[in-house]
């Protein structure tokens, strides 16, 4: 979830956009290297690499370039229509200001789950997961 403001309107049609959806799950782990000193082997759960491509015309020495290494779940991507999709289906994001908490206590109370189930649904709370879930409803 986005909990910062939207971009909607900045890359809304942009030709060549490639939107990626990552689940972390409970081991997922995204780091940023220096290509040059500290960037270690690619491992076997490493899902993405990505690396910083620097024009030889640019500021940016090739000593500093950066690069990526993304361990998740699932990795997937795709064109706007990916963002679009995958927003669409979430629900209430409870730190974004434009939350609506009325509508999302109308659907709360006419559902049969639990309120620990309602948690991990994402169509419900976007962005919780399972460890906040857990610490919410410890008592």
């Amino acid at each position: 979830s986005n909990s910062g403001g939207s971009k909607e309107h900045e890359i809304d049609g942009d030709d060549g956009l490639v939107v990626m959806h990552v689940h972390f799950g409970m081991s997922g782990m995204w780091a940023v290297f220096n290509t040059t000193t500290e960037e270690p082997d690619v491992k076997p759960t490493t899902r993405l690499r990505l690396e910083e491509i620097v024009s030889p015309s640019s500021a940016i020495a090739a000593e500093h370039k950066i690069c990526t290494h993304l361990s998740a779940m699932t990795v997937a991507h795709g064109d706007y229509s990916l963002y679009t999709s995958k927003k669409a289906a979430l629900g209430e994001d409870p730190l974004r200001p434009d939350a609506n908490p009325d509508q999302l206590f109308g659907r709360v109370i006419k559902s049969k789950k639990s309120i620990g189930q309602l948690i991990m649904d994402q169509s419900f709370f976007a962005g919780p997961g399972n460890i906040y879930r857990a610490e919410i409803l410890f008592l």
